[in-house]
């Protein structure tokens, strides 16, 4: 058993459980029926005890439950027949006492049944009465304290009744709201108007203008509504007879007018507003899809103008941050081309050197160092070269010649010339290339370069004695090339980061990579017309080279 595991509560199940808002409301209607039962209840006791008028009835009852006469009846004849009516109305009170305690403990059973969801709905409850302002509560409590002072004052049972239902609602509810709602004091007018007002100051310009403007419409339009039926009902009471009524309506048919007029002008307020809303969105297209040269031509006089002037000033600040980082990514690119081309001249000669010092007669132990000294040459040869290559891609000053060239062909003779390195790596190659031509239009020299970095990557980073996965396929007009392995080593990055320059699978930098094979591969893909892609799932690396087919249908990839 695991002592670290958290100790459960027995209940935690059944309080974990949805509600459900039919069986809260089935057990609050119940709580409140027993409320109000106990209520009346303790009014009636009350009345019993302070009215004798009502002692004297309950005397009577309590002898005909028990069937039997009451003394003052015995005097008179037919003392008999007045028991057995008695015994009649005794069986009849039993049997709605009995079905009154049945329906106060079926109720009662379903409280306590229902707890859970009641609870829920309770706070639902709360939660609608939260929204409520406390001026408005307390004009309630008034209200429902005028109404009951005059229900006592009448002295009539059913509206006694009702007074009773609903003072043990309105208690309910007020207990309810106390007990859940924090801010039942806070919840008021006066705190509601100033939250209002301070809203109104944190929004923006435009905001403010439009609020304003539809509240001086609403004022203006609720104005000439008044005018209108003041001034008629004056003008009717003051005008003599004769032209009294035809006078008087000129006041309506002004205010009418007025009002038309008022709405006329919110609509072509907002119509303008509406027209400089699409001259912004117009621009703010244009930016997302590269024109950093778009600009808004909204007046000054517009709502907008601010929010126009701000977006101006956006565009000219991303506009100078795209400049200064193609800048700054020349002048990087530019940088390590030039220090490759300084390299390679000294670095050639170096070859040569070495190449000299074999041919000469050394110890055993110089020419040991002698070789190793040329492996690491020629290793940093070919990392001049990927750098030099690399940056000639990031600059489009590349040179391709591109020709129609069998994609499958191709594919077929790299892993030929790489056959010396795939034995090397004992990794096992399960190749499926059709036999099918599949054209395509890109640099043969570049392709073979992609292909054969892709299955150096490969040897270098596969798992020992695994499978690697290659397939050839054409679908949708576009031929597809994916190789899959999986990795000695956990894969932390994304297909995309593996694909920028100088990044490695190996963290360590235990293997012989430069980190600029995937690069290239994507450089020369892209340059030829093609897309590369990589993707990782856990250990499994998957690289994808698309290009569409020559004389298919011309698809975008």
């Amino acid at each position: 058993m695991d002592t670290n595991s958290r100790s459960i509560d027995p209940g935690e199940r059944f309080r974990s459980r949805p509600s459900n808002a039919f069986k809260g409301l089935i057990s609050w209607l119940c709580l409140l029926f027993i409320l109000c039962a106990v209520s009346l209840l303790l009014v009636f006791a009350v009345m019993v005890l302070v009215s004798p008028g009502v002692t004297e009835y309950a005397t009577d009852s309590v002898h005909e439950f028990a069937g039997s006469v009451p003394p003052y009846l015995e005097q008179f004849p037919g003392g008999d027949i007045v028991r057995e009516e008695a015994t009649d109305l005794a069986y009849e009170y039993g049997v709605k006492i009995a079905s009154a305690i049945a329906v106060l403990l079926t109720a009662l059973i379903l409280v306590f049944a229902f707890r859970q969801d009641r609870r829920a709905f309770e706070a639902v409850v709360a939660r609608w009465l939260g929204w409520i302002w406390m001026e408005i509560k307390l004009l309630v409590i008034v209200c429902f304290g005028v109404f009951l002072a005059v229900v006592i004052s009448m002295r009539t049972p059913p509206l006694i009744f009702t007074a009773g239902v609903l003072g043990v609602l309105l208690l309910y509810l007020l207990c309810l709201d106390v007990g859940r709602n924090r801010r039942f004091f806070g919840h008021n007018i006066i705190h509601s108007v100033l939250l209002r007002v301070n809203d109104f100051h944190s929004m923006t310009t435009f905001q403010q203008r439009a609020l304003r403007r539809a509240y001086s419409v609403s004022v203006m339009c609720a104005a000439l509504a008044l005018f209108g039926l003041f001034g008629y009902g004056l003008l009717v009471n003051i005008l003599p007879s004769p032209h009294r009524d035809k006078l008087a309506l000129t006041v309506p048919f002004i205010a009418v007018v007025g009002v038309i007029g008022t709405v006329w002008w919110y609509i072509l307020s907002l119509k303008r507003d509406l027209r400089d809303w699409n001259l912004l969105m117009d621009q703010i297209t244009e930016m997302y899809g590269g024109n950093l040269d778009a600009v808004n031509h909204v007046p000054p006089t517009s709502n907008l103008y601010d929010c126009a002037m701000q977006l101006n000033m956006i565009r000219t600040g991303v506009q100078k941050a795209v400049e200064e980082g193609t800048k700054a990514d020349r002048t990087k690119i530019e940088l390590i081309t030039n220090v490759s081309h300084d390299i390679k001249t000294p670095l050639t000669s170096v070859i040569s050197y070495v190449e000299l010092l074999k041919k000469e007669e050394l110890t055993p132990a110089a020419r040991d160092y002698v070789e190793v000294l040329s492996q690491k040459t020629q290793r940093l040869s070919v990392i001049v070269q990927d750098v030099f290559e690399v940056s000639k891609a990031a600059t489009g000053n590349i040179s391709l010649n591109l020709e129609d060239l069998d994609v499958g062909r191709l594919l077929k003779q790299t892993f030929v010339e790489m056959e010396e390195v795939i034995e090397r790596s004992k990794l096992q190659f399960r190749v499926d290339i059709p036999d099918t031509p599949m054209l395509v239009h890109a640099d043969g020299q570049r392709m073979y370069r992609v292909f054969q970095n892709l299955i150096r990557n490969c040897t270098q980073y596969s798992l020992e004695g695994s499978r690697v996965y290659v397939s050839l396929v054409a679908q949708s007009g576009v031929a597809s090339v994916s190789i899959r392995n999986i990795s000695k080593t956990e894969i932390t990055m994304n297909g995309e980061d593996l694909t920028a320059r100088f990044v490695r699978g190996d963290q360590n930098r235990t293997t012989e990579g430069s980190g600029l094979g995937l690069s290239i591969a994507k450089s020369f893909t892209e340059a030829c017309g093609g897309r590369f892609f990589v993707r990782t799932d856990g250990d499994l690396f998957v690289a994808t080279v698309q290009f569409p087919l020559v004389g298919g249908e011309q698809v975008q990839i």
